[in-house]
């Protein structure tokens, strides 16, 4: 073949070969984590919840596991688990949701193989917003629970 061939052959695999091989990719791409980043999470890890609900989401789920890692090999340590509502301060619904959270948050690290003695849980209902506008974002970010580690004898 002589050289003009092989460029024009060149520049049509270019641009014909990204769409034949877009139906081989993968759908969704899961970042790598090395096991070291894996088990030491944050001292202060947030997760999220949706309006009204205790449940929670694949995404904060990879949150909870690092702690679950993380406290196997600590023992001087407890988790506090600290849940929260986008509701007004010191109402009993807030407050309950709250402690609901922190509890969901518990009981799956406890799946993971935390001792379940070693996770505090405790309600701050709506008293302490991370975000004070009346947005939906913001309330967003006010439904949550936050993880964090203490030192206990």
């Amino acid at each position: 073949m002589n050289t003009k061939r092989l460029v024009w052959l060149a520049i049509l695999m270019l641009l014909l070969a990204p769409p034949a091989l877009a139906r081989f990719r993968p759908r969704t791409v899961v970042p790598l984590v090395s096991a070291a980043a894996a088990a030491t999470p944050d001292a202060l890890s947030t997760i999220y919840f949706a309006a009204g609900t205790t449940q929670i989401r694949p995404r904060d789920m990879r949150i909870l596991d690092a702690h679950a890692v993380w406290q196997r090999d600590e023992r001087k340590r407890v988790l506090v688990i600290e849940g929260h509502t986008d509701g007004p301060g010191d109402n009993e619904f807030g407050r309950e949701i709250g402690e609901q959270r922190a509890r969901s948050a518990k009981a799956y690290l406890v799946t993971k193989g935390v001792i379940a003695d070693r996770i505090m849980t405790e309600s701050r209902g709506g008293g302490r917003p991370n975000c004070k506008e009346k947005t939906a974002t913001c309330r967003a970010l006010n439904r949550r629970a936050t993880v964090s580690r203490e030192v206990r004898p």
